[in-house]
């Protein structure tokens, strides 16, 4: 009985002696050259889809930091048919300032589909930007 905890215990000695030390830094320290972080430009950007009448009405609204100098939206709606999302509608909008928005209407919904808005937005900062992409809820029509 003793040898057998002695073997434990030399056991457990030896895999405490094995394994490592391991800290948490910041996670800036772990970005990569060249890759930024979300919203260095961008204050908030929002997206939704609902019903209006027979039609479905879409829109995004974007807002940038005061260091954004211009916004780019590209807002897709898409239908939910055969296990996939695809686009069945654009809309795009590019203004120089710090903050866009954009809407837009869609009047060949088909009864009982999904649908939702796929939002692309660019933010830039003079010749520098980062990209978003947010999707709205579902709407069954």
């Amino acid at each position: 009985m003793k040898k057998m905890i002695s073997t434990i215990m030399a056991i457990c000695i030896m895999m405490c002696s094995l394994s490592m030390s391991v800290s948490a830094n910041s996670v800036i320290d772990y970005v990569e050259p060249g890759i930024e972080l979300m919203y260095l430009y961008t204050d908030n950007v929002s997206t939704s889809v609902y019903r209006s009448g027979s039609n479905i009405a879409y829109k995004c609204d974007a807002k940038g930091k005061s260091t954004a100098t211009k916004i780019s939206i590209y807002l897709y709606l898409q239908e939910y048919s055969n296990g996939a999302w695809s686009n069945v509608d654009v809309v795009t909008k590019a203004v120089n300032g710090r903050s866009a928005y954009v809407s837009d209407t869609y009047s060949s919904a088909v009864s009982g589909r999904k649908y939702r808005t796929e939002a692309h937005v660019y933010v830039y900062s003079g010749s520098k930007y980062e990209y978003l992409e947010v999707n709205s809820g579902t709407l069954i029509f």
